[in-house]
């Protein structure tokens, strides 16, 4: 029987172990002392595994680029998904688009992934740190540390096979320390810089302060002026930047163009619902300063915007008591359209996955290493992330589940 070690024990790796455990001996190593410690904190702890629009243009990396993506996603669609999971024991419901386990708790998808490895004989190293991967006449011999006894082995039988999934950099206290990356490196292999993705932005406007709170929004990113990319849902204003789900699905965009030197303007339209004239009408109502808000915004918002209008719209000047028509032209434009500069963007210590890593010219169609037969990757170590959803655990899963698959493959 075949030998397969699967390095990394979250979404990727326990979903390539259960794949590859059909015909082979799998042995799964992680540095934590039980599986899946990130794929608990995602989706805020409820953990959607997968979404009804999953689709290649929800993501963005070489491995869309060269099609990888669009075959691993025809293959594992969200149906495939729904029905794995249920054939472990999952109940799962649908809210707003995504799939969440029934229980509301992402423990629930986490136990059954890890009751699904043991019924199929996969064995599990936790508190194991792989140092080194080596491959010698076809095999893959792995150097290994024990964090619990600070002693090092090397495994002296070898693995017909070695799925990597060892995630990227995002939530480092978890272990995604971007061990992926070195081993990648050591290969030989093409990578594209890791940068924080789904994380918030940085901006010193006004309109962010010590007076924090959240709208309903659409919000659009201009990189050097032009349109990048358009998300509409709840922005969360806080005294750094905007963050929320909606700027989430931007962040990563924003991060390379800012690491590339590209200048990035955020356009906030806080009544997306409303053309620009119905804002007017909706304005004229209260022709009162600052009552002009009234049953339109909160009191907290209505303070943030009142004073980006006083900077933005009027050069410092405050408004007060009747206001004319041109000047309601002006607000109602303005709502519809506000405009920050973004200077920077939430660290891999406050991101939810990472944006680049193992570049997908190094990858066949299997997530088999061109040129090294029996070496596989699968994950979030790979060039490529989605949008906020269920979209990033959704490849994660689809991906191990390939790759496990493919392992048994190769000779």
């Amino acid at each position: 029987m075949k030998k397969v070690a699967v390095i990394g024990a979250g979404a990727a790796g326990m979903m390539a172990a259960i794949a590859a455990s059909s015909s082979a001996e799998v042995s799964l190593f992680d540095k934590n002392m039980s599986p899946g410690r990130k794929l608990l904190q995602t989706g805020n702890g409820k953990c959607n595994f997968t979404n009804e629009g999953i689709s290649p243009e929800r993501y963005r990396g070489s491995l869309k680029e060269n099609g990888i993506l669009d075959g691993i996603l025809k293959e594992y669609d969200r149906d495939f998904m729904l029905d794995l999971f249920s054939s472990f024991g999952l109940l799962y419901h649908k809210k707003n688009g995504c799939f969440y386990p029934r229980s509301d708790s992402a423990g629930s998808v986490n136990d059954v992934l890890i009751n699904e490895m043991k019924i199929r004989g996969v064995r599990f190293h936790g508190s194991t740190l792989v140092k080194n991967i080596e491959r010698v006449n076809g095999r893959f011999y792995l150097t290994l540390y024990d964090l619990q006894n600070n002693n090092k082995t090397k495994d002296d039988t070898g693995f017909d096979a070695c799925i990597i999934t060892t995630g990227g950099k995002a939530a480092p206290k978890t272990g995604s320390t971007g061990d992926g990356y070195y081993f990648a490196e050591n290969f030989g292999l093409k990578m594209v810089q890791p940068l924080p993705a789904l994380t918030k932005l940085i901006s010193d406007d006004c309109f962010f302060n010590d007076n924090p709170v959240r709208a309903e929004a659409l919000v659009t990113l201009y990189i050097d002026g032009e349109f990048s990319a358009s998300s509409e849902g709840e922005l969360q204003i806080t005294n750094t930047g905007p963050s929320g789900i909606c700027v989430f699905d931007l962040s990563g965009r924003a991060a390379k163009a800012l690491k590339d030197g590209k200048k990035c303007v955020l356009s906030v339209d806080l009544l997306p619902e409303y053309s620009e004239e119905a804002v007017v009408d909706i304005l004229k109502k209260h022709t009162e300063y600052p009552e002009i808000f009234l049953g339109i915004f909160s009191e907290k918002l209505s303070i943030n915007i009142r004073e980006k209008i006083k900077n933005d719209l009027f050069n410092g000047r405050e408004l007060s008591g009747e206001i004319s028509d041109r000047d309601i032209l002006r607000i109602a434009a303005f709502i519809k359209d506000m405009r920050f500069t973004i200077t920077g963007y939430g660290d891999h210590t406050v991101s939810q996955v990472t944006s680049g890593g193992i570049h997908g010219d190094n990858l066949d169609h299997d997530l088999s290493v061109k040129g090294i037969p029996g070496l596989f990757f699968a994950g979030e170590c790979l060039d490529i992330d989605g949008d906020c959803g269920g979209f990033n655990l959704h490849f994660a899963f689809a991906s191990g589940y390939k790759a496990g698959s493919s392992s048994l493959d190769k000779e």
